[in-house]
């Protein structure tokens, strides 16, 4: 697959790429997805089967954050490679980050207790932090960085960007919300309690990758901008020579 348009997007473009990488990429991203959530699935319902099971809910809930985190980390390893011209399997992508499991662990865990701080202080300063360190899970996955230089990695492509960021997925984000609400308010409305947590998480499995593609887009935006990394892609992957053009023709 050729590698997208290397250039600087402005928020819009960016967010119309994401979709576009969504349609031309549905099937692989959302088998990549729907493994890693089939076990959040499974205790899900369990949890909501038995609503008074306090087990039932911790499980429940740490099993969610750890295939949570598989599934970011997946996603973005299937948009890098794909962003840069390379051939890619779910099943390549699932390993390439259960190899690092443990730092996508860390940098999720981190990154939410930064942004759940943050957010307990009136809000605005965990809107901060959630841009400054965005970009953690994505420095971890297509550099090979360890949690603490992942996290630093992301502060330093953010700086000065960080309004622009927010812009950026402030409204998709509500988008998002406000869809994922609406279909399990129906699911809820319309079967039990254990169905309708099927129905969000199948629902979930078709809409993250959407945000988890605008993320790594958005990473590779920044460092197109600040480090040139589209001119060094051309630099190590020149255009190939039209016929005419290597057998010195001249056209006309």
């Amino acid at each position: 697959m050729a590698p997208l348009d290397l250039r600087p997007r402005s928020g819009v473009e960016l967010i119309d790429a994401s979709f576009q990488f969504m349609r031309e990429n549905f099937a692989l991203l959302f088998t990549a997805v729907a493994v890693t959530y089939a076990p959040i699935a499974v205790v899900e319902y369990r949890a909501a089967v038995e609503p008074g099971n306090i087990m039932a809910a911790m499980l429940s809930g740490l099993v969610a954050w750890f295939f949570s985190a598989f599934a970011q980390a997946a996603v973005i390893r299937i948009v890098a490679a794909r962003y840069m011209g390379e051939d890619i399997t779910a099943a390549e992508a699932l390993r390439a980050v259960w190899s690092r499991i443990g730092t996508v662990l860390l940098v999720t865990f981190l990154y939410g207790l930064v942004v759940g701080i943050g957010t307990l202080l009136f809000i605005i300063p965990g809107i901060y932090f959630a841009a400054k360190y965005f970009a953690s899970m994505a420095a971890a996955i297509v550099e090979g960085r360890a949690t603490s230089p992942a996290m630093d990695r992301s502060a330093a492509l953010t700086d000065g960007s960080r309004m622009r960021i927010v812009g950026i997925f402030l409204v998709t984000i509500i988008i998002y919300f406000v869809f994922n609400a609406a279909i399990v308010a129906l699911g809820a409305a319309l079967t039990s309690p254990a169905s309708a947590a099927l129905i969000a998480r199948a629902t979930m499995a078709v809409t993250n990758p959407f945000l988890f593609t605008l993320v790594t887009l958005v990473y590779f935006d920044l460092r197109i901008r600040r480090e040139g990394l589209d001119l060094d892609f051309l630099m190590a992957n020149p255009p190939a020579a039209s016929p005419a053009a290597a057998s010195g023709a001249i056209p006309g």
